[in-house]
Formats: C-alpha cells, sequence, structure tokens
C-alpha cells in the first residue's frame, strides 16, 4: 500500500535558463531533444547522493519516470549514486504540460507576441489550453490516473521523477487544493531544479515538504 510518495523535477536545462527572458526566441527543439545542462547534470548527482545517504527501508520501492530525456536523465545519473537501485519505469503519463504550438518559445515571448491567448490564459489560468495543447487541468488528470493506480495494492514508497508542472498538480490531485490556493502556490514560484516533493499517506496525504533544494550543491 502507497504511503509515501515524493517527486523530483528534472536538472536544468537550456530552456529553463532562456525561459524567463521574452526576447528569447528559441528554435523549436522536440521534447526529445532537450537534455540537462552541466549544472543540471550536477544537481541530478546531489538528488541520487540524497537519497543514496538514506537508510535502506527508506529509498522508494519504485521509480516512475516521464518518457522526456531530461527527466530519464535526471534519474539515471541518480541512479548511479546508489548501490542498489530500485525497479525503474517509464511512465507516458508524466510527461510535461503539452504547450501546443506555444512550445517553440519560452512561456514569456507567446504572452509577448499572442496577447489574446494571454488575455484568455489569464481568464482562466488552469482551465486555459493553448492552441492545440494542454491544460494543467488535463495534466492534473492523467496524473491522477497514475496515482490512482498506485494506491492498493501497490508498492510502499514511490519516486517520480518529471516536470514542474506535474509536480504542481500532484499538489491538487493528493492535498485537494482548491483552485485559488493553486493559483497562489503557482505565483509564489513552481518546483525548482533537482528539487524535491513529499508526501505521506495515513489515509490521506498530507504534504512534508514542497521543493526542498537544500540537497543541492549547485
Amino acid at each position: 500500500m502507497l504511503r509515501y510518495l515524493e517527486a523530483v523535477r528534472h536538472g536544468e536545462t537550456p530552456i529553463n535558463v532562456a525561459g524567463a527572458n521574452p526576447a528569447v526566441a528559441r528554435p523549436y527543439l522536440p521534447d526529445s531533444q532537450v537534455f540537462l545542462t552541466e549544472r543540471g547534470a550536477r544537481q541530478a548527482v546531489d538528488v541520487g547522493r540524497r537519497f543514496a545517504a538514506l537508510p535502506q527501508d527508506e529509498l522508494p520501492d519504485l521509480v516512475l519516470c516521464s518518457p522526456y530525456p531530461r527527466a530519464r536523465r535526471t534519474w539515471e545519473i541518480a541512479a548511479a549514486e546508489l548501490a542498489s537501485p530500485p525497479p525503474f519505469r517509464i511512465d507516458d503519463r508524466l510527461h510535461d504540460r503539452d504547450r501546443g504550438r506555444f512550445r517553440v518559445m519560452s512561456q514569456a515571448r507567446a504572452r509577448l507576441l499572442h496577447p489574446d491567448e494571454a488575455a484568455a490564459e489569464d481568464r482562466d489560468p488552469l482551465g486555459y489550453r493553448p492552441p492545440e495543447g494542454e491544460s494543467f487541468r488535463d495534466v492534473a488528470d492523467r496524473v491522477g490516473a497514475v496515482v490512482a493506480e498506485l494506491l492498493d495494492p501497490g508498492p510502499e514508497r514511490v519516486l517520480i521523477v518529471a516536470h514542474d508542472a506535474v509536480v504542481l498538480m500532484l499538489r491538487q490531485v493528493l492535498e485537494h487544493l482548491p483552485d485559488p490556493e493553486m493559483l497562489a502556490l503557482a505565483e509564489r514560484g513552481l518546483a525548482g531544479n533537482g528539487s524535491i516533493t513529499s508526501w505521506h499517506r495515513d489515509p490521506d496525504f498530507r504534504l512534508l515538504a514542497y521543493d526542498v533544494r537544500t540537497h543541492l550543491t549547485s
């Protein structure tokens, strides 16, 4: 029975470095070609060392990972720090939010160039779908399906390695946070690269820690 769930956001990528600048018109990079920066790889090592320092009975029984290389590589690097890495599998439902036509540019630049879409997003931040893309509610639906499959029966400790949108919507799914609280949470800042968020279930999920970065040296 699932008792502990942890979520790691992948290490830093070049897209993360450029993403906050509306002047940046990044070239199109499909998610299959977005890899870690050197700093992102060091963050993945730090994640691995954090888990390697735990007693054996506090390690994950199962690791579920986004199919995107930046998440998979984060866990590959982290797992190399463990003497006996736990079982691992890819779950396609844990991919990042699909921003549709706007995936070719930063969010800031998309809002700058498409004010009508920006206005629609402002009216319904969680329900807004960019053209050909997903809303945050869509992310919550697929993440919720993953969690439902883990509950009973299932492993006691699970680690998810994925993306900031997945970590954010896990909070709503697990903690049943109302929309205003979700929006306030997002406004304060999403989970950082290499961060760890954790919950304990008894019988409901309770947040233990959000966006922990104290293990990071880079």
